[in-house]
């Protein structure tokens, strides 16, 4: 077993947090805010990644120890050995699974003595978005019952859990992602710089470069904008992010008539700071649960314009985003194009969705709501 790094905080009892990876992602971002977060309570945080990439493990900023169990592909039974042995040594008191490729290691936990089980979905991998897999669905019903808390993100995930792969609802609850929020928010738009510095109007979205992400849908939604619409010739396109699809998106961007103002700016640890620096946070995705990034966007006060999947419409509306179909490549050229027109609209909805995310989805509620379930206590 690796041990990547190691930093002892005495006398505090201890969570073990173990996910597929722990490179750039939604998830990863809602383990290292949960992290970070916590100091308040008397825990001290384990983070154990299934395989060796751990590039979001630098935006931790609290002592954590983090080891790498190097599962080989397919079904690992070492893997399984290497964490009973981890487990019964560092004796942790909750043991917290995320999403569909950790879950399988709750009978180790269990057999390990941990206390207290928790589950996380924030989404639906391992299947197709409809989460139809009658494999994986069989296997989530089993090994269920070694899980004392099964939690989800959003509403979506929760009719799915409760009525596709029927889990009690005894068992199951809905904890919300959350964000950092403040109340007030100086609305410093990329466009309110003075008209004789002529700045961009800048579209952003970030997220994993994944084929459920979509961001074909907006690279050709955008290069049809520039085609289409009069006064887009200072519109920037940026995407924030790395993934299994990097070199593919380049390859799609650079046949475009639009290449020019498009930026692959790779990961980022400074996403608020771009964000403050953008005029429209975009989303594409073919699914989604409860992104993080809209609520970050939102939190910052930045208009959101998301397509209409997964569980987006259960917790926002028409109210606070644009939304639009997502293989609608016109549409979404339209939309984007009514966005950057309409600046009253704009400063509307990013008031009334800045309200929601402050009155709904905090970063302490979040954090309070999963200690409660380890146990616990406040230091």
């Amino acid at each position: 077993m690796n041990k990547v790094a190691i930093n002892s905080c005495l006398n505090r009892k201890k969570v073990v947090h173990i996910v597929p990876s722990f490179g750039c992602g939604g998830l990863e971002k809602v383990v290292v805010n949960l992290i970070n977060n916590s100091e308040h309570y008397n825990v001290k945080h384990v983070l154990i990644s299934l395989t060796t990439d751990f590039e979001l493990a630098k935006e931790i900023d609290v002592p954590v120890e983090v080891y790498c169990l190097g599962k080989q592909p397919g079904n690992d039974i070492l893997s399984h050995v290497k964490l009973f042995r981890l487990l019964k040594r560092i004796k942790p008191t909750a043991f917290h699974t995320y999403n569909f490729g950790t879950i399988e290691y709750h009978l180790v936990a269990k057999l390990a003595g941990v206390p207290v089980t928790v589950h996380c979905d924030h989404g639906r991998g391992g299947d197709d978005p409809a989460g139809k897999n009658k494999f994986n669905n069989r296997f989530r019903q089993l090994i269920s019952k070694f899980i004392d808390h099964y939690i989800v993100v959003s509403y979506d995930l929760y009719r799915w859990v409760t009525e596709t792969l029927k889990i009690s609802e005894s068992k199951v609850q809905l904890i919300f992602n959350g964000v950092t929020v403040e109340k007030y928010v100086a609305e410093n738009h990329a466009s309110d710089t003075p008209a004789s510095s002529n700045p961009p109007f800048m579209i952003t979205t970030v997220g994993r470069l994944d084929p459920i992400k979509n961001q074909k849908l907006l690279l050709s939604a955008f290069d049809l904008a520039k085609k289409t619409y009069p006064n887009w010739e200072n519109v920037k396109l940026q995407l924030a992010g790395n993934g299994p699809i990097y070199q593919e998106l380049v390859d799609f961007k650079d046949k475009l008539a639009s290449a020019d103002d498009i930026d692959f700016l790779g990961f980022r640890s400074d996403i608020p700071d771009i964000l403050k620096a953008t005029d429209l946070f975009a989303l594409s995705s073919n699914y989604e649960a409860m992104p993080m990034t809209i609520l970050e966007a939102m939190a910052l006060k930045r208009p959101v314009i998301t397509t209409n999947v997964g569980g987006i419409a259960k917790f926002i509306s028409e109210q606070h985003a644009w939304f639009v179909e997502s293989k609608n490549v016109e549409q979404y050229a339209e939309t984007l194009n009514e966005i950057k027109l309409d600046q009253t609209a704009r400063e509307q909805k990013i008031e009334t969705a800045h309200q929601l995310v402050y009155d709904n989805y905090s970063m302490d509620k979040m954090v309070d709501a999963y200690l409660g379930l380890y146990q616990i206590e406040t230091a």
